[in-house]
């Protein structure tokens, strides 16, 4: 039998009614399931996390976030703000005017101050503030720049500061949890940032990274490089310079010294091997002993990269890669070595180069490309006998040289 208009209209009806029969009864399940009164004999998966307000504090906060706060209250009157006054030197991460700020850490009871030597560099005056709230006059026990690291002293009470500990270098693995506390800002911000030090939290995200020291005297030209930084995404501004970078157990991994400006969650910590035989010499001896040539030279590589290919082929050396020896210390383990230094300059697109000197391309026979030469014998100790290789006069020669100390 034909339908009729009506009859249609009535089943679409009954269509239209039953699908919202079925969405009803969805929506009444799901409903079960985001409320505490679904029946225990039906199975749904439930969030596990417990709400703050449905228990008491301890319950709720999770293993990580106590580890975080457990840290910050182990370490928190042993991280120091370091002000300054007249400084002006040239920092890796922080760039002062005539104030300034940076962090610190207290390393023992006797008021040892470890932070970066671009914090204190050229400042007339420094002043240590403790989480006590108390401030204190700083003197520079000694400081490092090839490590960016330096040693200050306060005569603070005891029961005031808490000493921070060094971790085992060989423990730290990639993608443990890194902690950084320190002072970021803190000076002239009018946010408190002063009033107590800030704890971020990231991770280790690489170790054996480098980080090029471009000269005071020679733009562009790089004096030596940072080896063996730690990198972290834990995040670090102006003003964590010299702060501690810790572990879980509190222990200090490394010192914040640096940032990349253009990238974010990239900053560098020394690592924590390098501050246990640094900072013990600076607090005995006031400064670092280390091995030397006495040579001055220019990087091939740096020269390459400051004025291009053309500069390096105009130069006439019989190679393009190597450390191209200017000066001689007289007396230095260089010079004894019989190393010899330029004899005349050239003009090369409008610059003045000295040339005539020995083309030093290896040692111990590992080549060297130029800015490499200052690390490589940094590497070495006082006393140590090498092989340099060097080009003088288009011939290739090889000399012993014993390396000094200074």
């Amino acid at each position: 039998m034909k339908k009729t208009p009506l009859l249609m209209r009535a089943e679409t009806w009954l269509i239209f009614l039953a699908v919202v029969g079925l969405v009803l009864g969805g929506l009444a399940t799901l409903g079960r399931n985001l409320t505490a009164g679904a029946s225990p004999n039906e199975t749904y998966p439930t969030a596990s996390v417990p709400s703050p307000y449905e228990s008491d504090e301890a319950t709720w906060r999770v293993e990580d976030e106590e580890n975080t706060i457990s840290v910050y209250e182990a370490v928190k009157y042993g991280v120091v703000m370091v002000s300054t006054e007249g400084a002006g030197g040239s920092s890796i991460i922080d760039r002062f005017s005539r104030r300034g700020n940076g962090s610190g850490f207290f390393v023992d009871l006797n008021g040892h101050i470890v932070t970066n030597y671009h914090v204190i560099e050229n400042a007339s005056r420094i002043l240590v503030h403790t989480h006590s709230g108390r401030t204190y006059e700083a003197s520079v026990v000694g400081s490092d720049r090839l490590t960016d690291l330096a040693v200050l002293k306060v005569s603070v009470p005891s029961g005031e500061v808490a000493a921070l500990r060094l971790a085992d270098y060989e423990t730290i693995r990639v993608g443990q949890k890194a902690i950084a506390i320190g002072m970021p800002l803190a000076t002239g911000s009018n946010m408190g940032l002063d009033k107590s030090p800030t704890v971020t939290t990231g991770v280790i995200s690489a170790k054996d990274r480098s980080l090029p020291i471009e000269s005071k005297t020679r733009p562009g030209v790089n004096d030596f490089t940072v080896e063996n930084l730690l990198q972290t995404d834990a995040a670090v501004n102006p003003g964590n310079s010299g702060g501690p970078l810790l572990n879980s157990r509190g222990e200090v991994v490394g010192v914040v010294t640096a940032i990349i400006d253009s990238a974010s969650g990239i900053g560098f910590a020394i690592p924590c091997n390098v501050v246990a035989e640094v900072v013990p010499q600076i607090i005995l001896t006031g400064q670092v002993q280390r091995a030397y040539m006495g040579i001055s030279y220019l990087p091939l590589d740096g020269l390459r990269k400051a004025y291009g290919d053309d500069v390096i082929s105009a130069l006439d050396l019989p190679v393009k890669e190597g450390a191209l020896v200017t000066e001689v210390e007289q007396g230095s383990p260089g010079d004894r070595a019989g190393i010899r230094g330029s004899t005349k300059k050239t003009k090369v697109a409008g610059l003045e180069f000295p040339v005539g000197g020995d083309l030093i391309v290896a040692v111990d026979g590992a080549p060297v490309s130029g800015s490499d030469l200052s690390q490589m014998i940094l590497e070495r100790k006082p006393g140590d006998r090498v092989t340099v290789e060097l080009y003088r006069e288009g011939r290739k020669v090889t000399v012993e040289v014993t390396l000094g100390s200074r």
